[in-house]
């Protein structure tokens, strides 16, 4: 399935997230799910909070030109695992 270019009008990969004519940000495709990590602000994460339903934050282990890593508790697979959350401006 080919991706349109809102500028210029010329056909990308579906895959693609610039276009290969113009360089212009394609839109992606509405059939795409949004997770719940892109969903939820990072900016308010504390100790003890969680964050997507699903990860407890332990604590913080580092920042970064790209984002923050936390140490955090997996609901879902019962385990410590850490999770680097990009910074948004990033996140395009």
């Amino acid at each position: 399935m080919a991706i349109k270019c809102l500028k210029c009008d010329s056909e990308n990969t579906d895959t693609a997230r610039f276009c290969s004519n113009c360089g212009s940000p394609l839109e992606p495709s509405k059939d795409i799910e949004v997770t719940k990590t892109l969903e939820t602000p990072n900016e308010q994460l504390t100790t003890g909070s969680t964050l997507a339903s699903r990860y407890q934050i332990i604590e913080e282990l580092g920042k970064g030109g790209m984002g923050t890593v936390y140490k955090v508790h997996d609901s879902e697979i019962k385990e410590n695992v850490a999770l680097k959350l990009l910074k948004p401006e990033l996140e395009e």
